[in-house]
C-alpha cells in the first residue's frame, strides 16, 4: 500500500452522481469483546440510513450506498481482515468502484459518514502522529524483523549471524573434566580446561552478534524510517540489546516483550507492541490532563462545549480533550460551514438559518483536525473533571 498515492486517491475523489461512504471503526480488546463492534457498526449503518432517505439523492446514489453499507457489513464478517490493528478506516464508493481499507493503532472516534468527499483528515492525523511501528525480535543466534503499519503487520527482515555457527554445547574431547596444568615454579596448578573459554566464547559471538542486529537495524531505520521500535525475543538478548543500539533507535523505543522468537505469529507481535503504544497514549493522556488543570488558572485552557467551540471557531484550539462516548446535538451554518449550538435565525456569517446536525462532536473534531490541533480521546478515571470537552489553547483574547 502507498499511502501517500492512496490519500490523494481520496482527496481527488468527485463524483456528482455517487457519494462516498468514510468508515472510523475501533477496534480495541473492548470493543472485540463479545463483537460488540459489530454491534456499534449495526448501529450506526441503521442511524446514517435513516437520515440517508431524507437528503436529496437520487435513486442512483441510495442504491450505491447500499451496497456500500452491505460491502462494509461483510468485509466485518472476516476475522482476518480486522487483525494486527487497533482500528480500521474504510473508504467505499461502489457506483465509483472505490475501495480502500487502512488498518489503524487506533481510532480517536466511531464516525460513519456519507459524503461528496472522503474524511480523510482523522487518517491522515493518526498516520502522521504515530506513524509505523517496528518491531526486531532476537534470541542468541537469529533476528526478525517486522514492520506495522496502515496495512497491518509483515516480516520484512529474517536474518541470522554470519559466524554463530557453533553448537550451543560444549563437548570435550576427553571430557568435560579434563585438566590443564600450569607450572609455577617447582609445582603444578591443575584447573578445568575449555568450558569457561567456551562459555566465553559463546557470550562473545552473542554479543557480535547483537551488535550485528543493531547495526542492520539501524541501516533499515536509515532507508526506511519508523517511529516506533519494540523489541522482543529471549530474556538474555533483551537484557544486552539495549546497549548496543544507536541513541536514534533508543529514543523511539516503545518497550520490550518476552516471547519465543521461532514460535511468535505476525499478528500476536502486532498485538503485543499495539499494547505497548497504548499504554504510552494513556501515559501522554495524564500529562495533558494536568496540563489542562494547570492552564485553566491561567486562562489558557477551557471546559465544556460552548467554550470549546467558541475558541475552535476563531482559532485559538491547540489540543482538543474529548471524553470517551461524549456526544452533544448541534448546527452548521449551511454555505460558511460554521459550527453552532443553537438554531436561531441570522446566527450564520451569511445570514441564514442553521441546520441540524446529529452529533456537533464529530464535527468539532473535524474542525480541530482541519486547524492542525492535536486529538485527545480521554479515557482515564479523571475525565470527570472534563466536562465532555474541553481544550488547551494556544494563545488567550
Amino acid at each position: 500500500m502507498d499511502f501517500k498515492n492512496d490519500i490523494e486517491e481520496l482527496l481527488e475523489f468527485k463524483s456528482d452522481k455517487y457519494p462516498i461512504v468514510s468508515l472510523y471503526l475501533k477496534l480495541g480488546p473492548k470493543e472485540r469483546e463479545n463483537f460488540k463492534y459489530k454491534i456499534t457498526l449495526k448501529d450506526m449503518i441503521k442511524r446514517e440510513r435513516e437520515g440517508l432517505y431524507k437528503r436529496d439523492f437520487t435513486k442512483e446514489a441510495v442504491e450505491s450506498v447500499e451496497a456500500d453499507f452491505k460491502k462494509i457489513a461483510d468485509f466485518f464478517e472476516n476475522a482476518s481482515s480486522i487483525a494486527a490493528c487497533r482500528g480500521i478506516a474504510v473508504f467505499s464508493s461502489s457506483g465509483e468502484g472505490a475501495w480502500k481499507v487502512f488498518k489503524l493503532p487506533l481510532v480517536y472516534r466511531n464516525r460513519l459518514a456519507v459524503n461528496s468527499s472522503a474524511l480523510v483528515r482523522q487518517l491522515v492525523t493518526i498516520n502522521d502522529e504515530f506513524g509505523d511501528i517496528v518491531v526486531v525480535i532476537i534470541d542468541r543466534k537469529k533476528a526478525r524483523l517486522f514492520r506495522i503499519g496502515l496495512n497491518g503487520v509483515s516480516e520484512i527482515l529474517d536474518y541470522f549471524y554470519p559466524e554463530a555457527t557453533r553448537s550451543t554445547k560444549f563437548q570435550a574431547r576427553e571430557g568435560k573434566s579434563k585438566q590443564r596444568v600450569t607450572r609455577v615454579g617447582g609445582g603444578e596448578i591443575s584447573h578445568g580446561y575449555g568450558e569457561y573459554g567456551f562459555n566465553r566464547m559463546i557470550e562473545d559471538e552473542m554479543q557480535r552478534h547483537l551488535k550485528y542486529v543493531s547495526e542492520r537495524l539501524f541501516d533499515h531505520y536509515k532507508e526506511n524510517r519508523f517511529d516506533w521500535l519494540v523489541m522482543g525475543g529471549a530474556e538474555q538478548a533483551l537484557a544486552d540489546f539495549p546497549n548496543h543500539l544507536h541513541t536514534y533507535l533508543k529514543q523511539r523505543s516503545l518497550g520490550m516483550i518476552p516471547v519465543d522468537t521461532s514460535t511468535i505469529k505476525p499478528d500476536e507481535i502486532a498485538e503485543k507492541a499495539l499494547d505497548l503504544l497504548e499504554k504510552r497514549e494513556r501515559k501522554n493522556e495524564e500529562k495533558l490532563l494536568d496540563e489542562f488543570r494547570e492552564q485553566i488558572g491561567f486562562g489558557l485552557a477551557v471546559n465544556g462545549i460552548r467554550d470549546t467551540l467558541k475558541a475552535l471557531m476563531i482559532g485559538q484550539v491547540r489540543i482538543l480533550l474529548v471524553a470517551e462516548g461524549f456526544t452533544h446535538p448541534g448546527f452548521r451554518c449551511p454555505e460558511s460551514g460554521v459550527l453552532v449550538l443553537e438554531k436561531t435565525d441570522n446566527l450564520c456569517p451569511e445570514g441564514k438559518t442553521p441546520l441540524p446536525i446529529a452529533d456537533i462532536v464529530d464535527e468539532i473534531i473535524e474542525e480541530a483536525l482541519g486547524q492542525k490541533a492535536e486529538i485527545e480521546v480521554v479515557f482515564n478515571e479523571e475525565r470527570e473533571k472534563l466536562d465532555g470537552i474541553g481544550a488547551i489553547l494556544r494563545f488567550k483574547l
